[in-house]
């Protein structure tokens, strides 16, 4: 691993694009530990549904999610510190579902739902579906849109500053940091929630829209392969890129839930820092599609 990237990570992580390019934070991005995971499970009577929780709160998180999800099989991947990734924790809590349980749906819900409609109405509408992938009703945090754009370079001096303005820490963020290192780093392209962009069609290319589960979506066990998740990411966009893969194969059902926002991750600046690596990552992931 790349010791001196990892530093910057933690502590200052806008030195990682001002110090490293893409070939070198790709490998960092592979190498990375990975946070040691541990099961909990939680029994209950339908175990053709299995609801896979990430979290680094069980004591907190597990009263409360067991009324949400009453009677289905809760299976919680307990992980943190600074390795924790969340992709590893969803592909190990659902390798672990499929061992134990059998399910035909993997429910992947991330600890912050504050309430949801009753879990059998969730298995009644999954009975009329074979899709790949199923979202929920849209909210702001899960079955939302996305966008994939090429930006205009005059547009992401507005991004920042509208994202400066209104407190608004995603579109600051990586308005800014692409006007720094975006052609250093060989980013041609923003992937941003259409909900956070303003003047959409004065912002540039729009490359490709998709429907992201985002923090709620349920996988069909016939797509599950070792790994669901691409474990490369670093607590983001591993959804993105998995609906992506399945757009063409998804439903979104007649079943609510409600979360509390960026209650495992934060929604401060430092974290979308961080986030940044995750754009290197995906234009390569891209850029070599577009290549096949």
């Amino acid at each position: 691993m790349d010791k001196e990237l990892e530093y910057y990570f933690q502590n200052k992580p806008e030195r990682v694009y001002e110090i490293g390019d893409r070939e070198r934070i790709l490998k960092w991005m592979a190498s990375r530990p990975r946070a040691k995971t541990e099961i909990k499970v939680i029994g209950g009577k339908d175990s053709e549904v299995v609801v896979v929780i990430p979290t680094a709160n069980f004591e907190r998180v597990s009263r409360e999610l067991r009324k949400i999800y009453s009677d289905l099989t809760l299976v919680f991947v307990l992980s943190s510190g600074p390795y924790f990734n969340y992709a590893t924790s969803v592909n190990h809590g659902i390798q672990f579902a499929l061992k134990e349980f059998h399910p035909k749906w993997i429910v992947v819900s991330n600890d912050d739902v504050l309430e949801a409609e009753n879990p059998s109405k969730l298995v009644e509408e999954l009975s009329t579906t074979d899709r790949s992938l199923v979202f929920a009703k849209p909210s702001s945090y899960h079955t939302y849109k996305v966008s994939i754009i090429k930006f205009n370079r005059s547009y992401l001096k507005v991004m920042k500053n509208i994202g400066k303005i209104f407190r608004i820490p995603p579109a600051e963020v990586y308005g800014s940091l692409t006007l720094k290192y975006g052609e250093k780093l060989r980013i041609s392209k923003l992937t941003v929630i259409d909900s956070m962009l303003k003047a959409k069609k004065f912002a540039g290319e729009v490359v490709k829209e998709v429907v992201n589960g985002g923090s709620f979506m349920v996988i069909n066990r016939r797509i599950v392969s070792d790994k669901v998740f691409d474990e490369t990411f670093i607590n983001g966009y591993e959804d993105v890129f998995l609906s992506l893969k399945h757009e063409k194969d998804t439903e979104i059902i007649d079943y609510q839930l409600r979360e509390k926002r960026g209650m495992s991750l934060g929604f401060d600046k430092i974290r979308f820092v961080r986030l940044y690596v995750n754009e290197v990552y995906f234009n390569y992931l891209m850029e070599k599609s577009e290549k096949m």
